[in-house]
Protein backbone atom coordinates (compact mmCIF):
# COMPACT_ATOMS: atom_id res chain seq x y z
CA UNK A 1 0.00 0.00 0.00
CA UNK A 2 1.14 3.58 0.50
CA UNK A 3 0.40 6.82 2.29
CA UNK A 4 -0.31 9.90 0.19
CA UNK A 5 -1.34 13.28 1.51
CA UNK A 6 -2.36 16.63 0.07
CA UNK A 7 -2.79 19.91 1.93
CA UNK A 8 -4.66 22.79 0.31
CA UNK A 9 -3.78 26.28 1.51
CA UNK A 10 -4.39 29.79 0.30
CA UNK A 11 -0.72 29.86 -0.75
CA UNK A 12 -0.74 26.61 -2.69
CA UNK A 13 -1.14 22.83 -2.72
CA UNK A 14 1.34 20.51 -1.00
CA UNK A 15 1.40 16.85 -2.10
CA UNK A 16 3.53 14.13 -0.52
CA UNK A 17 3.99 10.37 -0.63
CA UNK A 18 6.21 7.59 0.66
CA UNK A 19 8.30 5.38 -1.65
CA UNK A 20 7.56 1.78 -0.66
CA UNK A 21 5.91 -0.77 -2.90
CA UNK A 22 5.18 -4.15 -1.32
CA UNK A 23 4.78 -7.29 -3.40
CA UNK A 24 2.75 -10.39 -2.59
CA UNK A 25 2.60 -13.89 -4.04
CA UNK A 26 -0.26 -16.35 -4.30
CA UNK A 27 0.60 -20.06 -4.37
CA UNK A 28 -1.83 -22.89 -5.08
CA UNK A 29 -0.74 -26.13 -3.40
CA UNK A 30 -1.33 -29.60 -4.83
CA UNK A 31 -4.33 -30.08 -2.54
CA UNK A 32 -5.92 -26.94 -3.95
CA UNK A 33 -5.15 -24.78 -0.93
CA UNK A 34 -4.31 -21.19 -1.80
CA UNK A 35 -1.58 -19.53 0.25
CA UNK A 36 -1.21 -15.74 0.18
CA UNK A 37 2.29 -14.53 1.06
CA UNK A 38 2.26 -10.83 1.87
CA UNK A 39 5.34 -8.65 1.80
CA UNK A 40 7.62 -11.20 0.14
CA UNK A 41 9.49 -8.35 -1.55
CA UNK A 42 9.48 -4.59 -1.41
CA UNK A 43 11.06 -1.59 -3.09
CA UNK A 44 11.82 1.76 -1.45
CA UNK A 45 12.40 3.57 -4.74
CA UNK A 46 8.86 3.80 -6.11
CA UNK A 47 7.54 7.13 -7.36
CA UNK A 48 3.98 7.87 -6.23
CA UNK A 49 3.71 11.62 -6.79
CA UNK A 50 4.07 13.10 -10.27
CA UNK A 51 4.00 16.54 -11.90
CA UNK A 52 2.64 17.22 -15.38
CA UNK A 53 4.09 19.90 -17.71
CA UNK A 54 1.01 22.04 -17.00
CA UNK A 55 1.55 22.02 -13.23
CA UNK A 56 -0.93 19.31 -12.24
CA UNK A 57 0.07 17.03 -9.36
CA UNK A 58 -0.90 13.34 -9.32
CA UNK A 59 -0.42 11.04 -6.31
CA UNK A 60 -1.30 7.36 -6.34
CA UNK A 61 -1.96 4.57 -3.84
CA UNK A 62 -3.59 1.16 -3.92
CA UNK A 63 -2.94 -1.26 -6.78
CA UNK A 64 0.64 -0.53 -7.78
CA UNK A 65 1.15 -2.75 -10.82
CA UNK A 66 -0.51 -3.38 -14.17
CA UNK A 67 0.38 -6.39 -16.32
CA UNK A 68 3.09 -7.25 -13.80
CA UNK A 69 4.79 -3.88 -14.27
CA UNK A 70 4.99 -0.95 -11.81
CA UNK A 71 2.24 1.60 -12.28
CA UNK A 72 4.72 4.51 -12.33
CA UNK A 73 5.66 3.86 -15.95
CA UNK A 74 2.01 3.89 -16.98
CA UNK A 75 1.43 7.16 -15.14
CA UNK A 76 4.38 8.70 -16.97
CA UNK A 77 2.89 7.50 -20.28
CA UNK A 78 -0.47 9.00 -19.29
CA UNK A 79 1.20 12.32 -18.49
CA UNK A 80 2.99 12.29 -21.84
CA UNK A 81 -0.31 11.67 -23.66
CA UNK A 82 -2.09 14.44 -21.71
CA UNK A 83 0.89 16.78 -21.35
CA UNK A 84 -1.23 19.79 -22.36
CA UNK A 85 -4.16 18.89 -20.08
CA UNK A 86 -5.20 21.04 -17.13
CA UNK A 87 -6.36 19.65 -13.80
CA UNK A 88 -9.94 19.18 -15.05
CA UNK A 89 -8.79 17.23 -18.11
CA UNK A 90 -6.49 15.04 -16.03
CA UNK A 91 -9.10 14.09 -13.42
CA UNK A 92 -11.66 13.19 -16.10
CA UNK A 93 -9.25 11.20 -18.27
CA UNK A 94 -7.32 9.17 -15.72
CA UNK A 95 -9.91 6.49 -14.87
CA UNK A 96 -10.85 5.65 -18.49
CA UNK A 97 -7.16 5.54 -19.41
CA UNK A 98 -6.26 3.05 -16.68
CA UNK A 99 -9.42 0.97 -17.02
CA UNK A 100 -8.53 0.45 -20.67
CA UNK A 101 -5.26 -1.06 -19.45
CA UNK A 102 -6.79 -3.05 -16.58
CA UNK A 103 -10.60 -3.23 -16.30
CA UNK A 104 -10.42 -4.40 -12.67
CA UNK A 105 -7.92 -1.77 -11.51
CA UNK A 106 -8.33 -0.58 -7.92
CA UNK A 107 -6.06 2.44 -7.66
CA UNK A 108 -6.75 5.75 -5.93
CA UNK A 109 -5.43 9.09 -7.19
CA UNK A 110 -5.25 12.53 -5.61
CA UNK A 111 -5.08 15.19 -8.32
CA UNK A 112 -4.44 18.88 -7.69
CA UNK A 113 -3.76 22.06 -9.61
CA UNK A 114 -5.11 25.42 -10.71
CA UNK A 115 -7.51 26.68 -13.36
CA UNK A 116 -6.85 30.13 -14.80
CA UNK A 117 -10.38 31.56 -14.85
CA UNK A 118 -10.32 35.07 -16.29
CA UNK A 119 -8.94 37.33 -13.53
CA UNK A 120 -8.03 34.72 -10.92
CA UNK A 121 -6.53 31.28 -10.44
CA UNK A 122 -8.97 28.71 -9.03
CA UNK A 123 -7.56 25.94 -6.85
CA UNK A 124 -8.80 22.41 -7.63
CA UNK A 125 -8.29 19.18 -5.71
CA UNK A 126 -9.84 15.77 -6.40
CA UNK A 127 -9.75 12.20 -5.14
CA UNK A 128 -10.31 9.64 -7.92
CA UNK A 129 -11.39 6.07 -7.09
CA UNK A 130 -10.93 3.96 -10.21
CA UNK A 131 -12.65 0.77 -8.99
CA UNK A 132 -16.02 2.51 -8.58
CA UNK A 133 -15.60 5.25 -11.20
CA UNK A 134 -15.91 7.97 -8.58
CA UNK A 135 -14.45 11.47 -8.52
CA UNK A 136 -14.64 13.31 -5.19
CA UNK A 137 -14.33 17.10 -5.28
CA UNK A 138 -12.45 18.47 -2.27
CA UNK A 139 -13.68 21.79 -0.88
CA UNK A 140 -10.70 24.13 -1.09
CA UNK A 141 -12.54 27.24 0.08
CA UNK A 142 -11.07 26.64 3.52
CA UNK A 143 -7.60 25.28 4.26
CA UNK A 144 -7.37 21.59 5.04
CA UNK A 145 -5.81 18.22 4.27
CA UNK A 146 -6.77 14.85 2.81
CA UNK A 147 -4.90 11.57 2.88
CA UNK A 148 -5.36 8.10 1.46
CA UNK A 149 -3.82 4.64 1.61
CA UNK A 150 -2.59 3.26 4.94
CA UNK A 151 -4.34 5.86 7.09
CA UNK A 152 -4.97 3.93 10.32
CA UNK A 153 -1.87 5.17 12.17
CA UNK A 154 -2.51 8.81 11.32
CA UNK A 155 -6.19 8.33 12.12
CA UNK A 156 -5.39 7.16 15.64
CA UNK A 157 -3.14 10.15 16.20
CA UNK A 158 -5.70 12.71 15.02
CA UNK A 159 -9.03 11.14 16.05
CA UNK A 160 -10.72 11.90 19.37
CA UNK A 161 -10.22 8.90 21.68
CA UNK A 162 -12.24 7.55 24.61
CA UNK A 163 -11.42 5.31 27.56
CA UNK A 164 -13.14 1.92 27.88
CA UNK A 165 -15.53 3.60 30.31
CA UNK A 166 -16.52 6.09 27.61
CA UNK A 167 -14.73 9.14 28.97
CA UNK A 168 -13.46 11.38 26.18
CA UNK A 169 -9.74 12.08 26.37
CA UNK A 170 -8.51 15.65 25.81
CA UNK A 171 -8.66 16.53 22.13
CA UNK A 172 -6.24 18.94 20.50
CA UNK A 173 -7.25 19.54 16.86
CA UNK A 174 -4.79 20.50 14.14
CA UNK A 175 -5.40 24.14 13.06
CA UNK A 176 -5.03 23.60 9.31
CA UNK A 177 -6.73 26.95 8.73
CA UNK A 178 -3.65 28.69 10.15
CA UNK A 179 -1.02 26.66 8.27
CA UNK A 180 1.66 28.29 6.15
CA UNK A 181 3.32 26.36 3.33
CA UNK A 182 6.23 25.49 5.63
CA UNK A 183 3.77 24.19 8.22
CA UNK A 184 2.18 22.03 5.53
CA UNK A 185 5.54 20.65 4.44
CA UNK A 186 6.39 19.81 8.05
CA UNK A 187 2.99 18.17 8.61
CA UNK A 188 3.26 16.06 5.45
CA UNK A 189 6.69 14.78 6.52
CA UNK A 190 5.42 14.18 10.06
CA UNK A 191 2.34 12.24 8.89
CA UNK A 192 4.28 9.88 6.65
CA UNK A 193 7.32 9.46 8.90
CA UNK A 194 5.13 8.79 11.95
CA UNK A 195 3.36 6.06 10.01
CA UNK A 196 6.68 4.54 8.93
CA UNK A 197 8.10 4.64 12.46
CA UNK A 198 4.95 3.19 14.04
CA UNK A 199 4.72 0.32 11.55
CA UNK A 200 8.32 -0.55 12.33
CA UNK A 201 7.29 -1.79 15.79
CA UNK A 202 3.89 -3.27 14.92
CA UNK A 203 3.23 -6.89 13.98
CA UNK A 204 2.07 -6.08 10.47
CA UNK A 205 3.33 -5.64 6.95
CA UNK A 206 5.69 -2.68 6.60
CA UNK A 207 3.75 -1.17 3.71
CA UNK A 208 4.81 2.47 4.12
CA UNK A 209 8.49 3.37 3.95
CA UNK A 210 11.42 4.87 2.10
CA UNK A 211 12.07 8.53 1.25
CA UNK A 212 9.25 11.09 1.35
CA UNK A 213 8.68 13.05 -1.87
CA UNK A 214 7.06 16.49 -1.48
CA UNK A 215 5.64 18.62 -4.29
CA UNK A 216 4.53 22.27 -4.07
CA UNK A 217 1.97 23.62 -6.56
CA UNK A 218 1.35 27.36 -6.70
CA UNK A 219 -0.80 29.32 -9.18
CA UNK A 220 2.16 30.30 -11.36
CA UNK A 221 4.63 27.47 -10.82
CA UNK A 222 5.25 24.06 -9.27
CA UNK A 223 8.43 22.63 -7.77
CA UNK A 224 9.81 19.78 -5.68
CA UNK A 225 10.86 20.29 -2.07
CA UNK A 226 12.03 16.67 -1.82
CA UNK A 227 12.42 14.21 -4.68
CA UNK A 228 14.53 11.05 -4.57
CA UNK A 229 17.14 10.75 -7.31
CA UNK A 230 18.77 7.83 -9.06
CA UNK A 231 22.28 7.12 -7.83
CA UNK A 232 25.21 4.77 -8.28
Amino acid sequence: MSLIIALHLGEGIIMASDSRTTFCTTIRKEDGTIVQNNGVHYSDSSYKTFLTPKGVGISTCGQASINNKPIAGYIESFINEYKDGNVETIKDAITPYFKALCPTIDTHFIIGGYINSEKAYEQKLYRVLTAIDKIETIDTNIQGAIWDGEIDVLGRVLTTMCTKEGAVLPDYPIPFNHFTIQDAIDFAKYAIQTTIDTMKFQQRGKTVGGPVDILIIKPNNAFWIARKELHK
